[in-house]
């Protein structure tokens, strides 16, 4: 099946399932859906089924549920179709510690030659693992493979596909005590051995050579080429059982490339939901609208783009405003981060924007 038949057959099916409102159509001219990311512990069995309900009444179709846990799953995900959503595995990728002790080798390395595994940036839980390492990508895909098998799921969400920040967004710098004017080699990662002896067989550079590895376009377009390579694999895993897959990523093309070495535009994916974080880089509400449209522009005609809204940071009459500046911009819908944030309140005030 080709990708863009894959989309339209299981974009159709989705709709049917889901039923109800609708956010209208996006630039893209896809079918339009809403989503939430939503933790999915043990611990909230006793509230799924009537969270589901409410989520499904306000006018979100699909459920982006943080469980990787087959036997969790299995309980978890009729009860969310029952209520006519779809359900996509909300995965992290590429930041990973089950793996520390039995592979430290395969830790992404920085330009000071520090693993994460020994010294993560900025959190401990930065953890993240190297794209260039052959043995992480048969160990992501064997995991994906597993989560895609599960009876029920429609897809996988990927979340933090991705290299380290290089540079944090503007609002979260001084939490941690930096000015990140520029990169800095303590964030600068890539420098993994199978990485340079890649790039060095490519160009015949080591890129700890390099003058300025900031600089060197080059340099830059390998690492971007790593993480694509990563969703690729992915992808092709996931369609392989005819499941969609998605991806939560940086809010705009450039903001992705420059901060966390994403070049989403030319992922394989079928769909993709920018983090719109208007407060983490200082921008009002508005600037949802301008993001979007970036990121809607930068897609094929196939893909459609899902605006994520931060809850914590509006209130229901901003969360209203958001959604229409997103749906202004030319999204196929929203996706709220997340649903342990939204009120009632929220709730009402996004439903009548869903329903318009």
């Amino acid at each position: 099946m080709t990708r863009k038949r894959f989309l339209k057959v299981a974009g159709a099916g989705a709709v049917a399932l889901a039923g109800g409102s609708l956010l209208g159509c996006g630039e893209n001219g896809t079918d339009s859906k809403n989503w939430a990311w939503m933790g999915g512990s043990e611990s909230e069995e006793a509230t799924w089924s009537e969270t589901f309900a409410q989520m499904r009444e306000a006018g979100i179709d699909g459920v982006l549920l943080k469980q990787e846990d087959p036997s969790v799953l299995r309980e978890v995900v009729p009860r969310a179709r029952n209520e006519g959503l779809e359900v996509h595995i909300w995965m992290v990728t590429m930041m990973r510690d089950e793996n520390l002790e039995s592979h430290p080798d395969w830790y992404a390395v920085n330009r000071n030659g520090v693993s994460t595994a020994e010294d993560p940036p900025y959190v401990d839980y930065y953890r993240f693992m190297s794209p260039c390492v052959p043995e992480v990508r048969d160990f992501l895909a064997d995991h994906v493979d597993t989560l895609a098998q599960v009876e029920g799921v429609s897809g996988i969400h990927l979340d933090y596909i991705r290299f380290p920040d290089v540079i944090l967004p503007v609002s979260l710098q001084p939490k941690y005590d930096l000015d990140q004017d520029r990169e800095r080699p303590r964030f600068d990662y890539g420098y993994h051995e199978a990485c340079r002896d890649q790039f060095e067989q490519q160009t015949g550079t080591d890129p700890m050579d390099l003058d300025d590895p900031p600089a060197n376009e080059e340099w830059v377009r390998f690492r971007h080429g790593q993480i694509t390579q990563v969703v690729t694999r992915l992808a092709d895993v996931v369609h392989g059982h005819d499941k969609m897959i998605s991806a939560a990523v940086f809010p705009t093309p450039d903001i992705a490339r420059r901060l966390v070495r994403q070049d989403w535009p030319s992922w394989p994916l079928d769909a993709v939901m920018p983090m719109i974080y208007h407060n983490f880089y200082e921008k009002e509400v508005s600037w949802i609208e301008v993001a979007t449209r970036n990121g809607v522009a930068a897609l094929d005609s196939d893909t459609p783009l899902y605006s994520g809204l931060f809850v914590p940071e509006l209130p229901p009459d901003d969360l209203a405003t958001a959604a229409r500046h997103a749906r202004a911009g030319g999204s196929a819908g929203i996706a709220l981060f997340n649903v342990g944030n939204m009120t009632d309140a929220h709730w009402d005030a996004v439903s009548g924007v869903l329903a318009a």
